[in-house]
Formats: structure tokens, C-alpha cells, sequence
């Protein structure tokens, strides 16, 4: 959530002034904690494949150059990668995730649990 308040849509750091009494902490540390902080997939069912922020700091989508009509046509949920032994990418998908230097199978997913 505090991600959410100071940082745009493509993930940069807002560019005006909000108050907050922690913000300054967290600015100072986040270099540092940016490295140890990651996602926890659970079944992926309210997890937009392509529009979410799930996998990196932008959406999948920005990476594709794709019109925006035929993005109307991706309505690809996380959930359709998992199955009851994890992550089940096709190949051709996985590698387009380590083309942007991202190992999908790398984010820990539990198909049991519902997403927060």
C-alpha cells in the first residue's frame, strides 16, 4: 500500500510532495531492503496476468508492444500458470520472462491459498 501511495503507475517515485511521518525512512532503506522484497503467489485467481503488478515493478504488459485493442483480449489470470505442483509456464512464455531477465518459477506460489 505504501508502495502504491508514492510511486506512478510505472513503478518511479512521485515526483511531488505527500506528507508522510515514515516516508523518509523508507526512501533512506530502500536501496537497501529493494533487493530482499518479493511476491508470494497464492492461486493467482484475482491476479491479472498481463495488467497486474505480480512479477516485477511494471506490468507485463509494458513490455509487449501489442494495441491496445488486442490487450482487450488478454484476460490471462496467474491461476492459469498454476497447478497443484506449482508453476506450469509454457516454454515459449518462460522464456519471454527470461528474455527480461525474470525466472518466473523463481516466485514462490501456493495453488491452496487465496490471494490477499
Amino acid at each position: 500500500m505504501i508502495y502504491a501511495k508514492f510511486h506512478t503507475k510505472s513503478g518511479e517515485r512521485i515526483k511531488y510532495h505527500k506528507s508522510s511521518s515514515v516516508w523518509p525512512g523508507i526512501k533512506f532503506v530502500e536501496t537497501i531492503n529493494k533487493p530482499f522484497i518479493g511476491w508470494i503467489i497464492a492461486n493467482g485467481k484475482k491476479i491479472d496476468f498481463w495488467i497486474d503488478y505480480w512479477a516485477t515493478c511494471t506490468p507485463l504488459r509494458d513490455h509487449i508492444d501489442l494495441p491496445n485493442n488486442l490487450w482487450k483480449l488478454c484476460t490471462t489470470k496467474v491461476s492459469d500458470f498454476i497447478n497443484s505442483d506449482g508453476w506450469n509456464v509454457p516454454s515459449d512464455i518462460s522464456l519471454a520472462f527470461l528474455a527480461i531477465g525474470m525466472d518466473i518459477t523463481s516466485i514462490p506460489c501456493n495453488h491452496n491459498d487465496e490471494d490477499i
